[in-house]
């Protein structure tokens, strides 16, 4: 590994950078005084940049050999954390699936919120999962179109039906 020839170590006496500042609290610094400070701050600031490290770890490391823990145990799986408990409209396979359009607008439209820009189908409806508590019981998924105005950004849902 090359040492970069701008990293220098710099010895840097605390208690004469303490005197060095308080003298300059009361009178301007000599010449010598602020090549010292100046030195030591920028000793500072180095060490608090990162370097970027350029060297890859194949050039470091031998590639074909894998690493080898001596006297470290596997570390044990942790189990998956649990879920929300929820399922989403994807889980309810068996449900009808009733698509509402949007009842006023349609793609291509000018937006009703800034009268600039058009509205345009979202990939993925909004959705609404609504079970009925017969045996067994029958759930039905609506897909409300959604449109989204390309200039200000606004979505608009389509109105889900009525509850029965």
């Amino acid at each position: 590994m090359k040492k970069n020839a701008s990293r220098r170590r710099i010895d840097a006496n605390v208690d004469e950078l303490d005197r060095i500042i308080d003298a300059a609290m009361r009178a301007p610094l000599n010449e010598v005084d602020g090549r010292t400070l100046k030195t030591a701050v920028h000793a500072m600031a180095e060490r608090l940049v990162r370097r970027r490290n350029a060297e890859k770890t194949s050039a470091v490391l031998d590639a074909k050999a894998p690493p080898t823990a001596v006297d470290t145990p596997p570390e044990p799986k942790k189990p998956t954390p649990a879920g929300h408990g929820r399922n989403g409209a994807d889980a309810f396979t068996g449900a009808n699936r009733v698509a509402i359009a949007h009842a006023t607008l349609h793609s291509g439209d000018p937006c009703p919120g800034c009268r600039e820009g058009k509205v345009y189908c979202q990939k993925e409806p909004a959705t609404l999962i609504r079970i009925v508590g017969q045996a067994p019981l029958t759930a039905t998924v609506f897909e409300m179109e959604r449109l989204r105005c390309n200039a200000c950004g606004e979505v608009f849902t389509a109105s889900p039906p009525p509850w029965r």
